[in-house]
């Protein structure tokens, strides 16, 4: 029999939007090229016998932080790429916050040059902005996103005059472009700083430092200006029911407004910063139990798009800093690795099903970027970009497992039912049972023009 595919992935139970269906999945050239019944006679070069098994697409991490150029002790293209392709990830979108920040096309080109040769996964980069004269000039160098903070930021970054915020705004819709929006409010932090640092082991003084008034008022004028500009915003790590009041608001009023949570703010309460210190600590700050399940709620309702990890790597020494004095560590830890066996966890429990997880995790982020249907799918002429997991198997998270140079995460101990076996980019195998498998083979995506 001539190999009409170069992959056959057979026998498994193919996640979509409906539910699980039995498929047999063809791959050619790097894409899907066919969905077939069971057992169909097809030949190809390669097969993965997936019985028992569920294949989805690649996750889409809308939000990762892989440290480099500048920043590579903490992370780099490398290894942060590496712990994405072991958990599933197999497309992720670059935060701008490095060393140099990434400011302008030149800082894109650059960043994509230093990526090149060292991805797992393919990546995505974003760009930041603090004036609408960058907006154009960004865009056309293919960022999926121009990022804009409000507050809780160096002051190279901080956007703190709503006129320039609207201008900016403006001329993202004029070139077609999403705004990532980072909600805060540093009038409200620096009263709540004032009121509650003394230094020392006060943990809950850092969560105080934070509080949900200041994510919400940052959703507040992020969801105004929006309603004056037209334009698509999207708004990152929304952590708290305060802010889900807003962006219910937006979505009756048809306003082109997407929103984010991350696994640790729906898994993970206060009580962790208490119990772990500097290695749950996060900006935003972990919330109380009402915020949890206002999150979940917002997920199910549909107030929420979608679950990013804002994986933001530390090394242990610098969150260490933080056991006696919990201002001396940086905020932040690793997520890419772990994302999706906590989502198959709630899976298991009955908290989503696999039409969520598809829909938050892999077609709303791919949409929402510009990268969809290439990215986010399996249907024919998508990336075979998939991963194969199995639902059933019983694992642990563990900090030794981690291939980020962050090895600490605070899932480490947690128990999970579901864990991906083997990763798929553009029909290789890239990453198979926690281990990278093969050189590189990651690409910057671009955004498509228009």
């Amino acid at each position: 029999m001539v190999d009409e595919f170069d992959l056959l992935v057979a026998g498994a139970a193919v996640a979509t939007g409906q539910g699980l269906r039995r498929a047999d999945l063809g791959i050619r050239a790097g894409e899907v090229a066919a969905w077939l019944e069971p057992g169909a006679r097809a030949g190809a070069r390669e097969t993965i016998d997936a019985t028992g098994l569920v294949v989805l697409p690649g996750l889409v991490d809308a939000h990762v932080h892989f440290r480099e150029p500048g920043l590579e002790y903490k992370e780099g293209f490398f290894t942060g790429t590496a712990a994405a392709a072991a958990g599933g990830v197999t497309t992720a979108m670059v935060m701008p916050t490095d060393n140099p920040f990434t400011l302008t096309a030149a800082d894109v080109a650059a960043k994509r040059d230093l990526a090149a040769g060292k991805l797992h996964v393919d990546i995505g980069l974003q760009a930041a902005a603090t004036g609408a004269a960058q907006v154009a000039a960004l865009a056309a160098a293919g960022v999926v996103s121009i990022e804009v903070f409000l507050g809780d930021i160096a002051p190279a970054l901080l956007l703190n005059d709503t006129g320039r915020f609207a201008a900016i705004l403006r001329a993202a819709r004029e070139a077609g472009i999403v705004v990532g929006v980072t909600p805060a409010d540093d009038g409200v932090i620096a009263a709540a700083l004032a009121a509650c640092r003394d230094g020392g082991d006060d943990r809950m003084a850092f969560f105080r430092s934070r509080p949900p008034l200041s994510e919400a008022a940052g959703t507040a004028l992020a969801v105004a200006v929006a309603d004056a500009t037209g334009a698509a915003v999207h708004l990152r790590q929304i952590s708290c029911r305060a802010s889900l009041a807003f962006l219910r608001e937006a979505r009756m009023r048809g306003l082109d407004i997407s929103a984010e949570t991350t696994p640790h703010n729906l898994l993970l309460g206060e009580d962790e910063i208490r119990e772990q210190g500097p290695f749950a600590k996060v900006l935003p700050p972990l919330r109380p139990q009402e915020d949890i399940d206002a999150l979940w709620m917002a997920l199910r309702d549909g107030t929420l798009d979608m679950v990013a990890t804002d994986h933001a790597p530390h090394q242990e020494a610098e969150k260490r800093a933080g056991l006696e004095d919990i201002w001396a560590a940086p905020g932040g830890f690793p997520g890419v690795q772990t994302l999706l066996p906590l989502l198959l966890d709630a899976i298991a429990a009955g908290r989503m099903g696999w039409p969520d997880l598809l829909r938050l995790c892999c077609e709303a982020p791919a949409r929402r970027f510009g990268l969809y249907p290439r990215k986010g799918s399996l249907e024919p002429g998508a990336d075979a970009d998939l991963v194969i997991v199995d639902a059933g198997r019983a694992g642990v998270i563990r900090n030794e497992d981690q291939l980020s140079r962050a090895r600490i995460t605070p899932f480490a101990g947690r128990r999970v039912t579901g864990w991906p076996v083997a990763t798929v980019l553009r029909g290789q195998i890239v990453a198979r049972d926690g281990k990278v498998v093969g050189a590189p083979r990651g690409r910057v995506l671009a955004r498509p023009a228009g």
